[in-house]
């Protein structure tokens, strides 16, 4: 039931000669009041009707203004005759006013809205007054502090006794704390509904925990108590090398991935490298975790996956770890793969590695590695197309460093590349990367841009710019065609110093990159501290963009403040055309992945006499101290 009912059953209703009385002593009362006011002089700030509420003299419009006095909201009216506008002294609170100094007038009313709603309120008014019709809504008004608020109005048509539109009355009332309250609970629905509910990242195609995700739970495991680790290398018998077995590579590893899921049960399990698989058996002793690692290996030797392949090559190396003794996850990873490598190297199923080395005895060793990996070449350049989304063709090229196992299979480089940079020996392979890189460009005919990457730890050698520029100089590179990606920005200590080596690779001709942005503690201060030509936006937020809005809202900001700040922008793992037509409709540059074409080696190189096992130099000190 509405106001107009309540009138309406109202005046069905005659009043007694009691009520009537009742009133009558009302009114008098409050004349007998008013007088007493102004005869001590208090000031009146506006006119108190005392009509009698009773009486058929009492308008429409005075009667919503006084129910909504009684609600305490306030009151506009808007006269069609007189074309005069009049408002109640609470709707003057509402918009910051004092009654004696409010200028009552459309255009005072207008000034008051926030511009951004002042269309969308004349648009309501029309509305009401050509379908005579009530109309609420909630518009912002700035007061006289220059604040805002909210206030929620509903409008209605005032009407003479045949029906005939005589004008507008609005009431409303202060809605700031309801609609603040409604736009966090929006907010709050949006922000559930776009929040990762997994952060846990998993290998895509075995769907066991990825290498730094399991290093992370093997991180939790050192700080929490004892237990042990079982790392296993379990590659077929069969060679699979060409890009037709890829595939076939790949099923291989999901069977084998499932098998040891099946056998290690609850403990967490990862995919370290190709063939290569991770259990953590937390509160376990190196007696107790045997049994489970052997039964591990002997069903991964027994099965028989496929004809043609009777069993996995499988080797296992077995650890124990100590929060006593604090040691890094990537120290304690190294010594149970140095485990395997040792199991293999004896021909035996399990190793047991039972006196880890000290850490300044493993951090010597493996620098060592690294620089004989470095030394004889146990690597290989393979470069990547990018394509101009504008024209739509292939301009550019990434040049990806592959690491050379043990039989010469190239290899995806993470696990050496994060071993180098924890021994602090990635500059070695960086100047590596740049010397290859740059003879192999030279001796082509330079009709592509080229991008080489270099970790953001190697730019704190003041050498390194140096030697790129004798490089450049060296094989008759073209500056221009180059364009230098940093890796692991996370990584840059002096801000100052990565500014030094920014400015003169832009000297140099070249342009700057910063590669996987929007991951890790890359700083968004980078983009207006460092003389950056292109931003390489991670492949975690492409990978699924279609149908993820959230994805969705980041990649298109991230592009639009790239724009704005005119650096370019490549978006990587682009994996189908919805994804590329995404990329397109946000102004994306140049996209990278498998859907626009698969790394391919840019040239044959050497193959060496020595291999990159960095373990098996361990493994033969540890054999000589056991040995004595």
């Amino acid at each position: 039931m509405n106001l107009d009912d309540l009138v309406m059953l109202a005046a069905l209703d005659e009043p007694t000669p009691l009520e009537h009385a009742r009133a009558r002593r009302a009114m008098r009362r409050i004349h007998e009041d008013h007088e007493r006011r102004l005869s001590e002089g208090a000031e009146i700030l506006s006119d108190v009707d005392l009509l009698d509420p009773l009486s058929d003299e009492i308008t429409e419009a005075k009667r919503i203004g006084r129910a909504a006095e009684l609600r305490k909201r306030g009151a506009i009216v808007w006269d069609s005759n007189t074309r005069r506008l009049d408002w109640s002294d609470e709707m003057s609170r509402i918009f910051g006013l004092a009654p004696v100094e409010a200028r009552k007038s459309l255009t005072s009313l207008f000034a008051l809205i926030h511009p951004t709603h002042r269309a969308a309120v004349r648009r309501r008014l029309r509305a009401a007054w050509r379908n005579q019709s009530a109309v609420d809504f909630v518009c912002r008004i700035v007061v006289r502090d220059g604040s805002t608020r909210y206030v929620e109005v509903l409008l209605e048509v005032l009407t003479d006794r045949l029906g005939r539109p005589t004008g507008i009355i609005g009431t409303g009332h202060d809605a700031t704390a309801t609609h603040k309250r409604l736009q966090d609970d929006r907010r709050r629905e949006v922000r559930a509904s776009s929040v990762q509910k997994d952060l846990t990242e998993v290998d895509p195609v075995t769907g066991l925990l990825s290498r730094k995700a399991f290093a992370d739970e093997v991180g939790r495991a050192l700080r929490a108590g004892t237990g042990t680790l079982l790392v296993i290398s379990a590659p077929p018998y069969i060679r699979l090398s060409t890009d037709a077995d890829t595939d076939r590579d790949d099923w291989f590893s999901t069977a084998a991935a499932n098998l040891v899921r099946d056998i290690a049960g609850p403990d967490p399990c990862g995919q370290l490298a190709r063939h290569e698989f991770g259990v953590l058996m937390p509160y376990t002793t190196l007696e107790t975790a045997t049994p489970k690692a052997e039964r591990v290996i002997s069903s991964l030797r027994e099965t028989r996956f496929m004809a043609g392949c009777g069993r996995l090559d499988a080797f296992g190396g077995l650890v124990h770890y100590d929060y006593r003794f604090p040691t890094a996850s990537i120290e304690l990873l190294l010594d149970a793969e140095t485990a395997w490598r040792r199991a293999k190297h004896e021909d035996r199923p399990l190793y047991v590695l039972r006196k880890p080395p000290s850490a300044e005895e493993r951090g010597e060793i493996c620098r060592a590695g690294i620089r004989n990996a470095v030394k004889y070449g146990r690597f290989a350049l393979y470069v990547q197309p990018l394509r101009d989304l504008e024209l739509n063709r292939t301009t550019r090229h990434e040049i990806l460093l592959r690491v050379l196992d043990d039989v010469g299979r190239p290899v995806p480089p993470t696990a050496f590349l994060d071993l180098a940079e924890h021994v602090d020996e990635i500059l070695a392979v960086d100047k590596w990367v740049i010397n290859q890189a740059l003879r192999l460009i030279g001796q082509g005919p330079q009709t592509s841009h080229y991008q080489i990457n270099i970790s953001g730890r190697s730019l704190a050698d003041p050498l390194l710019l140096h030697h790129l520029r004798d490089a450049v100089e060296r094989y008759e590179v073209d500056p221009e065609n180059l364009t230098i990606e940093i890796t692991e920005t996370a990584a840059i200590g002096n801000l100052s110093v990565a500014r030094r080596f920014a400015d003169g690779v832009r000297q140099l001709g070249c342009q700057l990159a910063l590669d996987d942005f929007g991951t890790g503690n890359t700083p968004l201060g980078f983009l207006t501290k460092l003389p950056v030509d292109l931003v390489k936006i991670d492949g975690s937020f492409i990978h699924g963009l279609p149908d993820s809005e959230p994805l969705q809202a980041v990649v298109e900001g991230l592009v639009q403040m790239c724009r704005k700040l005119g650096i370019l922008t490549a978006a990587e793992y682009v994996q189908d055309d919805a994804t590329l037509d995404l990329l397109r409709e946000y102004g994306v540059d140049f996209a990278q992945g498998f859907h626009i074409g698969e790394p391919e080696q840019l040239a044959t190189v050497r193959r060496p006499t020595r291999s990159i096992e960095l373990e098996l130099p361990l493994a033969t000190i540890l054999h000589q101290r056991d040995a004595v």
